[in-house]
């Protein structure tokens, strides 16, 4: 048994101060409560590389980009503040890190060179654009702008200029995307259709399969919000708020199944991440106010049974720490 490291994103509110930690203990899905790590005001989307914490931020002089150092004995923030409002989600790639406003409807170029944090540029898509992710794809980069209804792409070997889009049809809402390691596949989450889009992602991106993940007229209202892949790359899961259920669905190739919908555990669950070993699935339930674990059968890719819930105010992004796993 090993007891793994966490990290939970959260909104700015009089419950949630910054970003929280938390473990988890791989056998048993037990989970300890969340305390506050880093004084982060809005940090709602968490990225990680060489023991580095990446996490948008809003403060009373404005927002931007922290980027907090796991080596020290207690966690040190460098801010810099170039955004009127505060940032939904945040990758590195180099020696850059980008950030997704949706509210601006821009991405923020960020430039990292030795202690030196600066803003390299500034990509605007149109105001209410909707921006709310930043995937990386060699030199391409993918910009879901959920209220356009297309992911833009942007060549960062052209000083980022646009080199096209994925169409969508109108009030489709794509949220999210993963790829496959080999990047020839790529998943897409429609928040707004509640469903899940696959495409070929060799020479261009080709439109595969589609999968709606509610039945037709159930839980009106709802809306889709995380997309993860298993490690080996066999199911795809994703969270619906408003229904509060947790998709799972089979990747065969390019096509997609529906295998199941389950409890997410709360109400809004609005981020959800996998253990390494795919054996646990834990749901941030936003307006509930929780975080959840459940077992995963790694075989069928069904989640089970619900293991732990503890309190976790405002939580809206989950990433796990894989070097910090101890042996319990």
């Amino acid at each position: 048994m090993a007891r793994l490291t966490g990290y939970l994103g959260t909104y700015r509110s009089p419950k949630s101060a910054g970003v929280f930690r938390f473990t988890v203990e791989t056998d048993s899905g037990a989970l300890s409560v969340p305390t506050l790590f880093c004084d982060a005001p809005d940090a709602k989307y968490l990225a990680l590389r060489d023991r580095t914490l990446a996490a948008p931020v809003r403060g009373d002089n404005g927002a931007g980009l922290a980027l907090i150092d796991l080596t020290a004995g207690a966690p040190r923030a460098q801010t810099l503040l170039t955004e009127e409002s505060g940032g939904c989600h945040v990758v590195f790639d180099g020696d850059y890190i980008y950030t997704a406003n949706f509210h601006a409807g821009t991405v923020s170029v960020y430039h990292r060179a030795e202690s030196a944090l600066s803003l390299h540029t500034r990509l605007s898509f149109g105001a209410g654009a909707g921006c709310h992710q930043v995937l990386v794809h060699g030199d391409i980069l993918l910009v879901p702008c959920m209220e356009q209804d297309r992911i833009c792409l942007i060549d960062k070997s052209a000083d980022f200029a646009q080199a096209g889009e994925i169409a969508f049809a109108p009030g489709t809402g794509p949220r999210h995307g993963v790829f496959d390691r080999a990047h020839e596949r790529l998943f897409v989450v429609a928040e707004k259709e509640c469903a899940v889009y696959s495409y070929r992602a060799q020479n261009g991106f080709a439109y595969a399969d589609q999968v709606v993940l509610l039945p037709p007229g159930a839980f009106p209202g709802s809306t889709a919000a995380a997309i993860r892949l298993s490690a080996d790359e066999r199911f795809l899961y994703v969270s619906v708020r408003g229904a509060n259920q947790l998709a799972v669905l089979a990747v065969e190739g390019e096509r997609l199944a529906l295998l199941q919908l389950t409890g997410s555990g709360g109400d809004h669950p609005r981020d959800i991440a996998l253990s390494p070993d795919g054996r646990l699935l834990l749901a941030a339930n936003r307006f509930s106010g929780e975080l959840v674990s459940f077992a995963v059968d790694t075989g069928s890719g069904l989640i089970g049974k619900e293991l732990c819930r503890v309190p976790a105010p405002e939580a809206v992004s989950i990433l796990f720490d894989a070097s910090m796993t101890e042996p319990v």
